[in-house]
């Protein structure tokens, strides 16, 4: 049996931080400032101000790290560009813009799966077809507040079921008070732009809608879990199904060999939640 995840040695602290926001540089109501300043008074350690199909140049701040990014929004489904400092051509294909984005080294989010009234921003055909891609919005919190769900779970279980190894990545997706904090990406990187992404693209973060980790180890051959505001720990794997749950704040599971992958939630009051991200395991 082999067991592959990203939790196996630790990169730095853990920082706290949402990579899905706008400003009045695209469709938002605050200005940069304006927003930077919003989610350090939230704790934050980085932000980035993703606007639609334009460039925002992340500030300066004492406390919060400013990653570069846009939303490529334009002529089809939206998508996160992380690292690029400058806006793609949208008249290309989604596919080709996903190989772009890649190619130039930056981290690639496919947003908001299920927003729209029939729960398919994203088809699913599309999500399995393309690729090199780094995952999908797990969480997009803004979503509660337009016609779709919020979550799209159920899509990652059907890309992971698929033999896509894919994170999940949760955010606010901000264009206005009230939208958040509610959705950011705990990340075990250095306070540095280029930690951060590495480390989001190597998938050593967890996602959450307010629920923290304490802990997330494999040892040996045990999946251990420790979230202190959790009420319920569910140990999770192909097609969603729940292979194992606990009432309380710690959980573990005796990995089998046959599970293909397996992940872990926790979830607290008022529907909050964090989500692992994915150990892969294969037999033999």
């Amino acid at each position: 049996m082999t067991i592959s995840h990203p939790y196996d040695s630790p990169h730095g602290p853990w920082l706290r931080g949402n990579l899905h926001t706008h400003t009045t540089n695209s469709d938002g109501t605050l200005t940069p400032s304006e927003a930077l300043e919003l989610y350090a008074s939230h704790g934050y350690d980085f932000l980035c101000l993703s606007d639609h199909d334009v460039f925002t140049e992340p500030l300066a701040h004492a406390s919060v790290v400013g990653i570069p990014g846009v939303e490529v929004s334009a002529g089809g489904p939206h998508l996160l560009a992380i690292g690029t400092r400058q806006p793609y051509n949208t008249a290309r294909s989604r596919g080709e813009i996903i190989n772009e984005i890649v190619a130039d080294g930056h981290l690639c989010v496919l947003c908001h799966p299920n927003w729209l009234s029939h729960y398919a921003h994203w088809e699913q055909a599309a999500l399995e077809a393309l690729g090199p891609y780094h995952g999908i919005e797990i969480f997009n919190s803004v979503i509660d507040f337009l016609e779709g769900e919020s979550h799209a779970l159920d899509r990652w279980d059907r890309l992971l079921s698929k033999g896509r190894r894919l994170w999940g990545y949760a955010h606010d997706d901000f264009h206005r008070p009230g939208h958040g904090p509610r959705g950011w990406n705990m990340v075990c990187a250095e306070r540095r732009p280029e930690a951060i992404i590495e480390a989001l693209k190597a998938g050593r973060f967890y996602a959450s809608s307010g629920v923290l980790f304490e802990t997330i180890a494999v040892e040996d051959d045990l999946f251990r879990v420790v979230a202190p505001d959790a009420q319920e720990i569910r140990f999770i794997t192909k097609f969603g199904k729940v292979l194992a749950f606990a009432q309380g704040p710690e959980a573990s599971y005796r990995i089998q060999g046959n599970e293909g992958y397996l992940r872990a939630e926790a979830w607290g009051s008022a529907k909050q939640a964090a989500w692992t991200q994915p150990v892969f395991i294969s037999e033999g």
